[in-house]
Protein backbone atom coordinates (compact mmCIF):
# COMPACT_ATOMS: atom_id res chain seq x y z
CA UNK A 1 0.00 0.00 0.00
CA UNK A 2 2.67 2.49 0.68
CA UNK A 3 4.45 1.42 -2.36
CA UNK A 4 1.72 2.35 -4.44
CA UNK A 5 1.49 6.10 -2.63
CA UNK A 6 4.68 6.55 -3.72
CA UNK A 7 4.26 5.40 -7.08
CA UNK A 8 1.45 7.55 -7.36
CA UNK A 9 3.04 10.40 -5.88
CA UNK A 10 5.60 10.26 -8.10
CA UNK A 11 3.55 10.49 -10.94
CA UNK A 12 2.16 13.50 -9.66
CA UNK A 13 5.28 15.22 -9.38
CA UNK A 14 5.92 14.75 -13.29
CA UNK A 15 2.28 15.43 -14.02
CA UNK A 16 3.34 18.73 -11.90
CA UNK A 17 6.47 19.42 -13.42
CA UNK A 18 4.81 19.02 -17.42
CA UNK A 19 2.12 21.78 -16.54
CA UNK A 20 4.63 24.69 -16.65
CA UNK A 21 4.76 23.23 -20.01
CA UNK A 22 1.06 23.09 -21.01
CA UNK A 23 -1.52 25.55 -22.77
CA UNK A 24 -5.18 26.50 -21.64
CA UNK A 25 -6.49 23.42 -19.42
CA UNK A 26 -3.72 20.79 -20.49
CA UNK A 27 -3.42 21.30 -24.30
CA UNK A 28 -1.33 22.68 -26.50
CA UNK A 29 -2.46 23.29 -29.98
CA UNK A 30 0.17 22.97 -32.80
CA UNK A 31 -0.74 26.19 -34.33
CA UNK A 32 0.49 27.80 -31.14
CA UNK A 33 3.93 26.46 -31.15
CA UNK A 34 6.63 28.91 -32.69
CA UNK A 35 3.92 30.76 -34.92
CA UNK A 36 5.32 33.02 -37.76
CA UNK A 37 3.49 34.96 -39.81
CA UNK A 38 4.35 35.94 -43.21
CA UNK A 39 3.12 39.26 -45.29
CA UNK A 40 -0.10 37.54 -46.68
CA UNK A 41 -1.15 36.73 -42.93
CA UNK A 42 -0.34 32.76 -43.30
CA UNK A 43 1.22 31.56 -40.66
CA UNK A 44 4.36 29.28 -41.03
CA UNK A 45 5.08 26.07 -38.19
CA UNK A 46 8.55 24.88 -38.85
CA UNK A 47 8.13 21.25 -40.06
CA UNK A 48 10.93 18.02 -39.07
CA UNK A 49 12.95 18.78 -42.43
CA UNK A 50 13.43 22.60 -41.08
CA UNK A 51 11.25 23.74 -44.25
CA UNK A 52 7.99 25.96 -43.31
CA UNK A 53 4.32 24.72 -43.69
CA UNK A 54 1.75 26.94 -44.51
CA UNK A 55 -1.19 26.59 -42.25
CA UNK A 56 -3.48 29.00 -43.63
CA UNK A 57 -4.49 32.32 -42.38
CA UNK A 58 -5.29 34.35 -38.74
CA UNK A 59 -3.31 31.18 -37.13
CA UNK A 60 -4.17 32.35 -33.64
CA UNK A 61 -7.72 32.63 -34.34
CA UNK A 62 -7.58 29.65 -36.25
CA UNK A 63 -5.99 27.64 -33.29
CA UNK A 64 -9.27 29.09 -30.54
CA UNK A 65 -12.05 27.85 -32.93
CA UNK A 66 -10.13 24.75 -33.27
CA UNK A 67 -10.27 24.36 -29.36
CA UNK A 68 -13.81 25.82 -29.84
CA UNK A 69 -14.87 22.94 -32.34
CA UNK A 70 -13.19 19.87 -30.40
CA UNK A 71 -14.90 20.68 -27.03
CA UNK A 72 -18.25 21.27 -28.65
CA UNK A 73 -17.68 17.86 -31.10
CA UNK A 74 -16.44 15.80 -27.70
CA UNK A 75 -19.35 16.75 -26.11
CA UNK A 76 -21.78 15.54 -29.01
CA UNK A 77 -20.14 12.45 -29.56
CA UNK A 78 -18.31 10.81 -26.15
CA UNK A 79 -19.87 12.66 -23.67
CA UNK A 80 -22.44 10.00 -22.78
CA UNK A 81 -19.97 7.43 -22.98
CA UNK A 82 -17.76 9.26 -21.00
CA UNK A 83 -20.01 9.78 -18.18
CA UNK A 84 -21.04 5.93 -18.17
CA UNK A 85 -17.63 5.43 -17.86
CA UNK A 86 -17.35 7.53 -14.58
CA UNK A 87 -20.30 5.69 -13.27
CA UNK A 88 -19.03 2.18 -14.04
CA UNK A 89 -15.63 3.28 -12.37
CA UNK A 90 -18.13 3.99 -8.86
CA UNK A 91 -19.87 0.84 -9.04
CA UNK A 92 -16.95 -1.43 -9.13
CA UNK A 93 -15.58 0.65 -5.73
CA UNK A 94 -18.88 0.32 -4.31
CA UNK A 95 -18.78 -3.74 -5.77
CA UNK A 96 -15.77 -3.93 -3.59
CA UNK A 97 -16.95 -2.49 -0.84
CA UNK A 98 -20.01 -4.37 -0.71
CA UNK A 99 -18.35 -7.63 -1.31
CA UNK A 100 -15.76 -7.26 1.72
CA UNK A 101 -18.64 -5.98 3.99
CA UNK A 102 -20.20 -9.39 3.19
CA UNK A 103 -17.66 -11.40 4.00
CA UNK A 104 -16.78 -9.72 7.62
CA UNK A 105 -18.36 -12.39 9.78
CA UNK A 106 -16.00 -12.14 13.38
CA UNK A 107 -13.26 -9.40 15.08
CA UNK A 108 -10.43 -10.96 12.88
CA UNK A 109 -11.81 -10.88 9.78
CA UNK A 110 -10.50 -7.58 8.40
CA UNK A 111 -7.25 -7.29 7.23
CA UNK A 112 -4.77 -4.73 5.82
CA UNK A 113 -4.98 -6.85 2.43
CA UNK A 114 -8.89 -5.77 2.51
CA UNK A 115 -7.50 -1.97 2.82
CA UNK A 116 -5.24 -2.22 0.04
CA UNK A 117 -7.91 -4.11 -1.73
CA UNK A 118 -10.20 -0.76 -1.14
CA UNK A 119 -7.75 1.58 -2.04
CA UNK A 120 -6.34 -0.44 -5.02
CA UNK A 121 -10.51 -0.41 -6.31
CA UNK A 122 -10.20 3.75 -5.65
CA UNK A 123 -7.31 4.67 -7.58
CA UNK A 124 -8.00 2.29 -10.61
CA UNK A 125 -11.51 4.31 -10.44
CA UNK A 126 -9.84 7.52 -10.24
CA UNK A 127 -7.49 6.40 -13.30
CA UNK A 128 -10.49 5.33 -15.46
CA UNK A 129 -12.60 7.67 -14.80
CA UNK A 130 -9.66 10.12 -15.62
CA UNK A 131 -9.22 8.86 -18.55
CA UNK A 132 -12.63 9.01 -19.54
CA UNK A 133 -13.59 12.51 -18.95
CA UNK A 134 -9.83 14.91 -18.64
CA UNK A 135 -9.44 17.39 -19.98
CA UNK A 136 -12.78 18.22 -19.80
CA UNK A 137 -13.82 17.68 -16.30
CA UNK A 138 -11.43 16.28 -13.67
CA UNK A 139 -12.56 13.63 -11.44
CA UNK A 140 -9.47 12.12 -10.40
CA UNK A 141 -9.08 14.17 -7.35
CA UNK A 142 -12.45 13.71 -6.49
CA UNK A 143 -12.18 10.00 -6.45
CA UNK A 144 -8.61 9.70 -4.74
CA UNK A 145 -9.38 11.85 -2.30
CA UNK A 146 -12.99 10.39 -0.98
CA UNK A 147 -10.46 7.00 -1.00
CA UNK A 148 -7.64 8.59 1.26
CA UNK A 149 -10.45 9.79 3.61
CA UNK A 150 -11.66 6.04 4.75
CA UNK A 151 -8.41 4.19 4.40
CA UNK A 152 -6.35 5.56 7.95
CA UNK A 153 -9.49 4.57 9.73
CA UNK A 154 -9.84 1.06 8.23
CA UNK A 155 -6.14 0.79 8.51
CA UNK A 156 -6.22 1.44 12.24
CA UNK A 157 -9.16 -1.27 12.55
CA UNK A 158 -7.33 -3.85 10.81
CA UNK A 159 -4.32 -3.91 13.13
CA UNK A 160 -6.82 -3.71 15.88
CA UNK A 161 -8.67 -6.14 14.69
CA UNK A 162 -11.73 -3.93 15.81
CA UNK A 163 -14.36 -5.29 13.15
CA UNK A 164 -17.49 -3.18 14.34
CA UNK A 165 -15.05 0.30 13.31
CA UNK A 166 -13.78 -1.44 10.14
CA UNK A 167 -17.61 -2.26 9.48
CA UNK A 168 -18.68 1.48 10.15
CA UNK A 169 -16.38 2.55 8.51
CA UNK A 170 -16.94 0.73 5.03
CA UNK A 171 -20.73 1.89 5.04
CA UNK A 172 -19.37 5.55 5.32
CA UNK A 173 -17.59 4.52 2.51
CA UNK A 174 -20.21 3.03 0.50
CA UNK A 175 -22.34 6.25 1.11
CA UNK A 176 -19.33 8.60 -0.11
CA UNK A 177 -19.14 7.09 -3.12
CA UNK A 178 -22.56 6.39 -3.74
CA UNK A 179 -23.47 10.00 -3.49
CA UNK A 180 -20.46 10.75 -6.70
CA UNK A 181 -22.79 8.83 -8.60
CA UNK A 182 -25.99 10.09 -7.93
CA UNK A 183 -27.30 11.29 -11.49
CA UNK A 184 -28.04 14.86 -9.78
CA UNK A 185 -24.33 14.99 -8.39
CA UNK A 186 -22.96 13.80 -12.16
CA UNK A 187 -25.50 16.47 -13.76
CA UNK A 188 -24.23 19.25 -11.79
CA UNK A 189 -20.48 18.52 -11.40
CA UNK A 190 -20.12 17.34 -15.00
CA UNK A 191 -22.78 19.16 -16.43
CA UNK A 192 -23.91 19.09 -20.07
CA UNK A 193 -26.98 21.02 -19.60
CA UNK A 194 -25.82 23.83 -19.23
CA UNK A 195 -22.38 23.54 -20.46
CA UNK A 196 -19.87 25.64 -18.05
CA UNK A 197 -16.75 23.98 -18.16
CA UNK A 198 -13.75 24.99 -20.64
CA UNK A 199 -15.77 25.41 -23.45
CA UNK A 200 -17.42 28.51 -22.06
CA UNK A 201 -14.32 30.10 -21.32
CA UNK A 202 -13.26 29.60 -24.61
CA UNK A 203 -16.56 30.74 -26.22
CA UNK A 204 -16.51 33.94 -23.94
CA UNK A 205 -12.79 34.53 -22.69
CA UNK A 206 -13.54 37.96 -21.98
CA UNK A 207 -16.74 37.10 -19.80
CA UNK A 208 -18.29 33.69 -19.52
CA UNK A 209 -20.45 34.91 -16.76
CA UNK A 210 -22.48 37.23 -19.14
CA UNK A 211 -23.08 35.47 -22.35
CA UNK A 212 -25.73 32.76 -22.87
CA UNK A 213 -24.57 30.77 -26.09
CA UNK A 214 -26.81 28.36 -28.09
CA UNK A 215 -24.57 25.17 -30.10
CA UNK A 216 -25.84 23.12 -32.40
CA UNK A 217 -23.61 20.28 -35.06
CA UNK A 218 -26.36 18.90 -36.72
CA UNK A 219 -24.42 16.65 -38.13
CA UNK A 220 -23.13 14.95 -35.35
CA UNK A 221 -26.26 13.15 -33.58
CA UNK A 222 -28.48 16.73 -34.33
CA UNK A 223 -26.73 17.85 -31.34
CA UNK A 224 -28.04 20.82 -29.40
CA UNK A 225 -27.03 22.63 -26.10
CA UNK A 226 -26.78 25.74 -24.16
CA UNK A 227 -23.54 26.88 -22.44
CA UNK A 228 -23.61 29.90 -19.78
CA UNK A 229 -23.17 30.20 -15.80
CA UNK A 230 -25.61 27.81 -14.01
CA UNK A 231 -28.06 30.19 -11.59
CA UNK A 232 -27.42 29.87 -7.37
CA UNK A 233 -29.79 27.89 -5.79
CA UNK A 234 -31.54 30.89 -4.20
CA UNK A 235 -35.09 30.91 -2.30
CA UNK A 236 -35.40 34.15 -3.11
CA UNK A 237 -34.88 34.43 -6.60
CA UNK A 238 -36.46 32.47 -9.99
CA UNK A 239 -34.09 31.37 -12.71
CA UNK A 240 -35.02 31.58 -16.45
CA UNK A 241 -36.82 28.78 -17.94
CA UNK A 242 -35.93 27.86 -21.07
CA UNK A 243 -38.99 26.15 -23.02
CA UNK A 244 -37.69 24.83 -26.33
CA UNK A 245 -34.08 23.26 -27.96
CA UNK A 246 -31.65 25.69 -28.57
CA UNK A 247 -30.91 26.06 -32.35
CA UNK A 248 -33.48 23.78 -33.40
CA UNK A 249 -33.97 22.34 -37.06
CA UNK A 250 -36.54 25.23 -38.18
CA UNK A 251 -34.19 28.31 -36.97
CA UNK A 252 -30.97 26.68 -38.66
CA UNK A 253 -32.96 26.23 -41.77
CA UNK A 254 -33.91 30.21 -41.43
CA UNK A 255 -29.92 30.65 -41.06
CA UNK A 256 -28.90 28.71 -43.74
CA UNK A 257 -31.37 30.67 -46.33
CA UNK A 258 -29.54 34.27 -45.35
CA UNK A 259 -25.96 32.27 -45.51
CA UNK A 260 -26.93 31.26 -49.44
CA UNK A 261 -23.71 30.32 -50.75
CA UNK A 262 -21.80 30.76 -47.54
CA UNK A 263 -22.84 27.02 -46.70
CA UNK A 264 -20.13 24.85 -48.54
CA UNK A 265 -20.36 20.84 -47.49
CA UNK A 266 -18.07 19.50 -50.03
CA UNK A 267 -14.94 18.67 -48.19
CA UNK A 268 -16.10 20.08 -45.46
CA UNK A 269 -15.37 18.01 -41.55
CA UNK A 270 -17.52 19.97 -39.31
CA UNK A 271 -20.43 22.15 -38.97
CA UNK A 272 -21.34 24.41 -35.98
CA UNK A 273 -23.85 26.99 -35.36
CA UNK A 274 -23.23 29.32 -32.51
CA UNK A 275 -25.85 32.35 -31.11
CA UNK A 276 -24.43 34.02 -28.40
CA UNK A 277 -26.86 36.22 -26.24
CA UNK A 278 -26.79 38.37 -22.98
CA UNK A 279 -27.73 36.07 -19.89
CA UNK A 280 -30.94 36.73 -18.81
CA UNK A 281 -30.83 38.09 -14.86
CA UNK A 282 -32.81 35.79 -11.87
CA UNK A 283 -35.86 37.64 -11.22
CA UNK A 284 -37.06 38.66 -7.78
CA UNK A 285 -40.37 37.72 -9.26
CA UNK A 286 -41.67 34.61 -10.93
CA UNK A 287 -43.54 36.23 -13.16
CA UNK A 288 -40.79 38.73 -13.85
CA UNK A 289 -38.15 35.88 -14.70
CA UNK A 290 -37.70 35.12 -18.25
CA UNK A 291 -39.88 32.07 -19.65
CA UNK A 292 -39.63 30.67 -23.38
CA UNK A 293 -37.49 29.56 -26.13
CA UNK A 294 -33.83 30.45 -26.17
CA UNK A 295 -34.52 31.61 -29.25
CA UNK A 296 -36.28 34.46 -27.88
CA UNK A 297 -33.14 35.98 -26.63
CA UNK A 298 -32.32 37.27 -29.93
CA UNK A 299 -28.55 36.38 -30.10
CA UNK A 300 -26.09 36.95 -32.80
CA UNK A 301 -25.65 33.59 -34.66
CA UNK A 302 -22.15 32.69 -35.80
CA UNK A 303 -21.21 29.89 -38.58
CA UNK A 304 -18.37 27.49 -38.75
CA UNK A 305 -17.28 25.22 -40.93
CA UNK A 306 -14.27 23.07 -40.53
CA UNK A 307 -12.30 21.98 -43.20
CA UNK A 308 -9.76 19.02 -43.43
CA UNK A 309 -7.32 21.64 -44.12
CA UNK A 310 -6.70 25.54 -45.01
CA UNK A 311 -6.36 25.13 -48.75
CA UNK A 312 -9.61 23.57 -48.94
CA UNK A 313 -11.24 26.12 -46.50
CA UNK A 314 -9.18 28.67 -49.07
CA UNK A 315 -11.10 26.81 -52.23
CA UNK A 316 -14.39 27.20 -50.65
CA UNK A 317 -13.96 30.86 -49.54
CA UNK A 318 -12.93 31.36 -53.60
CA UNK A 319 -16.31 29.38 -54.63
CA UNK A 320 -18.32 31.54 -52.26
CA UNK A 321 -17.00 35.03 -53.36
CA UNK A 322 -17.72 33.94 -56.51
CA UNK A 323 -21.46 33.19 -55.99
CA UNK A 324 -21.91 36.66 -54.21
CA UNK A 325 -20.20 40.13 -54.10
CA UNK A 326 -17.80 42.11 -51.63
CA UNK A 327 -17.38 45.69 -50.55
CA UNK A 328 -14.09 45.91 -48.57
CA UNK A 329 -12.83 45.02 -45.32
CA UNK A 330 -13.60 45.43 -41.59
CA UNK A 331 -13.15 44.89 -38.12
CA UNK A 332 -16.49 43.35 -36.76
CA UNK A 333 -15.67 44.68 -33.10
CA UNK A 334 -17.46 47.94 -32.38
CA UNK A 335 -15.42 50.98 -33.75
CA UNK A 336 -14.76 52.20 -30.34
CA UNK A 337 -12.67 48.99 -29.31
CA UNK A 338 -10.78 48.63 -33.04
CA UNK A 339 -7.15 48.20 -32.52
CA UNK A 340 -4.64 48.09 -35.01
CA UNK A 341 -4.29 44.17 -34.73
CA UNK A 342 -7.80 43.82 -35.19
CA UNK A 343 -9.20 41.17 -37.67
CA UNK A 344 -10.69 42.56 -41.10
CA UNK A 345 -13.23 40.44 -42.27
CA UNK A 346 -15.16 40.33 -46.03
CA UNK A 347 -17.72 42.40 -46.23
CA UNK A 348 -19.89 40.30 -48.11
CA UNK A 349 -23.38 40.11 -49.64
CA UNK A 350 -25.13 37.83 -51.97
CA UNK A 351 -29.39 37.46 -53.62
CA UNK A 352 -31.68 35.34 -52.57
CA UNK A 353 -35.20 34.80 -53.25
CA UNK A 354 -37.38 37.05 -51.42
CA UNK A 355 -36.56 40.38 -49.85
CA UNK A 356 -36.70 41.37 -46.46
CA UNK A 357 -37.77 44.73 -47.38
CA UNK A 358 -41.27 45.78 -47.27
CA UNK A 359 -43.56 44.90 -49.98
CA UNK A 360 -40.59 43.87 -52.23
CA UNK A 361 -40.99 40.38 -52.03
CA UNK A 362 -40.82 40.85 -56.38
CA UNK A 363 -37.31 41.44 -55.94
CA UNK A 364 -34.22 39.25 -55.15
CA UNK A 365 -33.39 40.04 -51.58
CA UNK A 366 -30.03 41.09 -50.65
CA UNK A 367 -28.17 39.44 -47.06
CA UNK A 368 -25.25 41.47 -45.76
CA UNK A 369 -23.08 39.86 -43.25
CA UNK A 370 -19.26 39.16 -42.97
CA UNK A 371 -17.01 36.16 -43.69
CA UNK A 372 -13.57 35.26 -42.82
CA UNK A 373 -11.17 32.67 -43.00
CA UNK A 374 -8.88 31.19 -40.14
CA UNK A 375 -6.31 28.50 -40.96
CA UNK A 376 -9.19 25.59 -41.84
CA UNK A 377 -12.11 27.63 -40.73
CA UNK A 378 -14.64 29.64 -42.82
CA UNK A 379 -16.78 32.47 -39.83
CA UNK A 380 -19.44 33.88 -41.01
CA UNK A 381 -21.65 36.42 -38.97
CA UNK A 382 -23.69 39.50 -39.02
CA UNK A 383 -26.00 37.87 -41.96
CA UNK A 384 -29.03 40.35 -42.60
CA UNK A 385 -31.42 42.16 -45.10
CA UNK A 386 -30.38 45.49 -43.31
CA UNK A 387 -27.25 46.46 -45.06
CA UNK A 388 -23.39 46.74 -42.72
CA UNK A 389 -24.33 50.77 -42.31
CA UNK A 390 -27.96 50.44 -41.18
CA UNK A 391 -27.14 48.44 -38.38
CA UNK A 392 -24.65 49.68 -35.41
CA UNK A 393 -24.18 47.65 -32.69
CA UNK A 394 -25.52 44.58 -34.32
CA UNK A 395 -22.47 42.52 -32.69
CA UNK A 396 -24.58 41.85 -29.00
CA UNK A 397 -22.89 39.87 -26.72
CA UNK A 398 -20.92 38.49 -29.84
CA UNK A 399 -17.99 41.48 -28.37
CA UNK A 400 -17.38 38.80 -25.44
CA UNK A 401 -16.62 35.86 -28.10
CA UNK A 402 -13.58 34.48 -28.94
CA UNK A 403 -13.38 35.73 -32.51
CA UNK A 404 -13.24 39.36 -31.46
CA UNK A 405 -10.17 38.63 -28.75
CA UNK A 406 -8.97 42.23 -28.90
CA UNK A 407 -11.98 43.50 -26.59
CA UNK A 408 -11.32 41.66 -23.91
CA UNK A 409 -10.80 43.99 -20.75
CA UNK A 410 -11.09 47.46 -23.18
CA UNK A 411 -14.05 48.78 -21.48
CA UNK A 412 -15.47 49.30 -17.83
CA UNK A 413 -18.31 46.63 -18.45
CA UNK A 414 -16.06 43.48 -19.49
CA UNK A 415 -16.85 43.87 -23.48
Amino acid sequence: MQQRRRTILASLGTVAGLAGCLNVDGVTYPDELDNRTDSDGNNGTSSDDGTDRVTGPHPSLAAATRAVVADAVWFAVSYENAIEVYREAISDVLATVSSLRESINEPTTPTVDMVEQLEAAGYDAADRAATALEPYFYPAHLIRSRTDTHIPALTRSAHRNDADRFVEELDRMHLSFFQIRTPIYISDRFSRDPIHNRLLDRLAPSAPGRVFVELAIPDRRNFMALAYEPYADDSDSYPPTFTGDPLPEARRMTLRERLGPVTQSTGRTEELFCTFAARPDAASRQRNAFEGPPGDLDGTPLYIQQYSDSATASDRLDSILNAGDTEGREPIAPESATSNDTLAWHRYYHREAGSDRTDLDEFAGVQYGYLLQAGEFLLATGFSGDAWEERPRWQGQLTNSWVIPSLAGTSEDGI
